[in-house]
């Protein structure tokens, strides 16, 4: 079987706040209350602002161990060592190789396969770090039954990037693939729901699946449904809201 999944951001303040593991709520049980009570990014707005409002950094705040164990955990209680994983950019952030080799290393998957994402370039100038994956490339794809070759990038395609974050569609147009009418998977966004700005483009992040991994029939599935029409962009030619977090 094969997993899916994008921006583990292992070691990265921001991004463990903002999941609500934080050194404040170390039992996240104020965030959870808050996310069953009002949504995601209400309980991302109050892990940020309790971080900023009680005078600590990120880096202070966040419990990085905790984000970063319950994220190998949850891929561990899926995927099974014969599987294979794709991790779609973004591996981690703003912590040490060593750590990042050590989160690899302990995902019981033997069969890792990687894109690059923005904070991710340097993975294919060390050798090391580039051993631990079976393929690590810009971009990629890969045969899914029923739904043909499909598209892999951490990005959203090309002509969707100003539907993420403002700036992107100058900074990352030369990365994001553009429009081929094939499927595709994508991180990046952080945004909270899976669908993408055209029926084409499923989001695979971990904010939109509460920090799973999605499975080969989960894909399957969620296609089958947005190709019946059921999901497409508006009559206006509007592409529907990513609902972005706060970040």
């Amino acid at each position: 079987m094969k997993y899916f999944t994008t921006d583990t951001h292992f070691g990265h303040p921001l991004v463990t706040v903002l999941r609500g593991f934080t050194t404040f709520d170390p039992t996240r049980s104020s965030y959870e209350e808050i996310l069953r009570a009002h949504g995601r990014k209400a309980a991302e707005d109050w892990a940020k602002e309790t971080t900023l409002d009680s005078g600590p950094t990120f880096r202070t705040a966040a419990d990085t161990d905790a984000h970063d164990k319950a994220i190998v955990d949850n891929i561990n209680a899926m995927v099974g060592p014969d599987d294979e994983l794709w991790i779609l950019g973004d591996i981690g952030f703003r912590t040490s190789l060593t750590h990042l080799k050590n989160c690899l290393r302990a995902l019981n998957c033997k069969h890792l396969h990687g894109v690059i994402g923005n904070h991710d370039d340097w993975w294919l100038k060390d050798r090391p770090a580039l051993n631990l994956f079976e393929s690590l490339e810009p971009n990629d794809t890969v045969e899914i039954e029923g739904l043909g070759i499909v598209n892999l990038s951490h990005f959203p395609y090309r002509e969707d990037l100003s539907y993420s974050w403002p700036d992107d569609a100058a900074k990352f147009s030369g990365k994001a693939l553009p429009f081929d009418g094939r499927k595709l998977l994508y991180g990046h966004t952080h945004q909270l729901s899976p669908d993408g700005a055209r029926p084409e483009a499923l989001n695979v992040g971990l904010d939109a699946w509460d920090l799973m991994p999605v499975s080969e029939a989960q894909v399957i599935d969620w296609f089958r449904e947005h190709d019946d029409g059921s999901a497409s962009a508006s009559p206006t030619g509007q592409a529907p809201s990513l609902d972005m977090p706060s970040f």
